[in-house]
């Protein structure tokens, strides 16, 4: 299946060219630290939606079969993606809301929302320069990943000033919101 070969490489080279490089704007810190090793280690499954199967289905049969010992990352794509960001989102908050307690933690990005200069511009031109893009590929992407594991790489993180450059409003969005659902749900406090 052609279409899915391309998708799968253009996720691999989405990470190469703006997750796993020094980032200028990160003091030097790649905007996914540990993107490089977990790519390198066959640690990353992507895998890509069926034309004409049901999403949830797709992603649910993924998610039954992950083993986090054999793979720390599932990207889910769908080529196919006819619903709205709103929706989408929702989508994100319900599989959270069920999975989060399951040691599961679900992000996502929607073609119609992309990442922006003014508001995350350390993910669009990570060197100072956007890197150029040419195949124009649309998908939607659902990251799971084990939640105590991603909380505790965060922690890492923090600890060593990652943080310390990302914009605040974002950081607030991304690292705050989920390190207070890992804290509500498997105890403790919040002390970000």
């Amino acid at each position: 299946m052609p279409l899915e070969e391309d998708v799968k490489q253009d996720v691999r080279k989405w990470s190469e060219l703006f997750l796993e490089v020094p980032n200028t704007h990160l003091g030097g810190f790649p905007a996914c630290p540990f993107a490089k090793k977990t790519w390198t280690d066959n640690k990353v499954l992507v895998e890509v939606k069926r034309k004409h199967k049901w999403y949830k289905s797709e992603l649910n049969g993924h998610i039954r079969q992950l083993d986090f010992n054999v793979h720390e990352l599932l990207i889910f794509c769908d080529p196919y993606f006819n619903y709205s960001l709103e929706d989408f989102q929702t989508v994100i908050d319900e599989y959270n809301a069920w999975y989060n307690k399951k040691d599961i933690f679900f992000m996502g990005f929607h073609p119609n929302n992309p990442a922006n200069e003014e508001e995350q511009e350390f993910l669009v031109t990570p060197n100072g320069d956007t890197p150029i893009i040419e195949d124009g590929l649309n998908y939607s992407m659902m990251l799971a990943q084990k939640f105590s594991q991603l909380q505790e790489a965060s922690d890492k993180l923090h600890k060593a000033g990652y943080y310390d450059k990302w914009p605040k409003g974002y950081y607030q969005d991304v690292v705050v919101s989920r390190a207070k659902t890992y804290k509500r749900i498997f105890g403790g406090q919040y002390d970000g």
